[in-house]
């Protein structure tokens, strides 16, 4: 089953054509490509995911000799991360699924920047996948290795650092857990020498581990049009919007 992958968690677009197996076997990477968007961009050009994307799936199946008809699912990453690139990726594969009657499955972000990690891990390690949540925060993911895959410990939370070592402490082996990610970087001072840095570990979620985590449903689920509509960004914190109208209401607006 050829898969379409795809993570905007972060300014990395990772984009990748992933082989899954119907028997069960690993994926295999046909091709991948990885894109730092610019946050600030020259005036008068585009930096974003939105300028990026649509060239980044046209490259790989050109250079596999593809079109998108030949996809034949969908994998996405759906958090947590930027607000904006998760709904610009997920908008843009899902309309992809939904005009070529494509199944499309998503994956935690950090679920997959953890996957991604486990060629440098030990086994039974547990991994701290960080990223930046902004606001003096960071995304984490608490995960076991197991055997060449990875196991949820705790749920994906957004943290303040000294929130995440109080964490990690209190998490079963969590006195050798090992971070790694963009967050770790960006929160260097609070963290570099109270958590111990995975080295090879990836700094953003790979598409690739998108696939895999994505491959149990995608090679079992047919194509479902309400399952691609219900299909939504896992933030784990509440948006600005949501944080301003609560009740979903906008400026001027009344409450019944």
């Amino acid at each position: 089953m050829l898969v379409a992958a795809l993570d905007t968690a972060t300014l990395t677009l990772s984009c990748a054509l992933v082989d899954l197996d119907p028997a069960g076997g690993p994926p295999r990477v046909r091709c991948e490509r990885t894109e730092h968007a610019v946050s600030k961009p020259a005036p008068g050009r585009t930096g974003g995911h939105g300028a990026r994307l649509p060239s980044a799936l046209t490259d790989l199946l050109v250079a596999e000799g593809l079109t998108l008809p030949d996809v034949e699912g969908y994998a996405i990453g759906i958090g947590p991360g930027s607000f904006t690139g998760l709904r610009i990726g997920l908008a843009t594969w899902k309309g992809l699924a939904y005009a070529n009657r494509r199944p499309i499955a998503g994956a935690s972000s950090l679920a997959a920047l953890a996957l991604g990690a486990v060629p440098a891990a030990p086994e039974g390690a547990l991994l701290v996948p960080l990223l930046d949540a902004k606001k003096g925060e960071v995304y984490a993911g608490f995960y076991r290795v197991s055997r060449g895959a990875v196991e949820p410990v705790a749920p994906d939370a957004a943290l303040a650092p000294g929130a995440l070592l109080d964490r990690v402490a209190a998490l079963p082996g969590g006195a050798g857990a090992l971070a790694f990610g963009e967050g770790l970087a960006a929160f260097a001072p609070a963290l570099e020498g109270r958590l111990a840095r995975l080295a090879g570990a990836p700094v953003a979620p790979p598409a690739a581990a998108i696939a895999a985590l994505a491959a149990p449903a995608l090679l079992t689920r047919p194509y479902d049009a309400q399952a691609l509509f219900a299909l939504e960004p896992h933030y784990v914190r509440a948006s600005e919007a949501e944080l301003k109208f609560p009740h979903g209401l906008g400026p001027g607006a009344q409450r019944p």
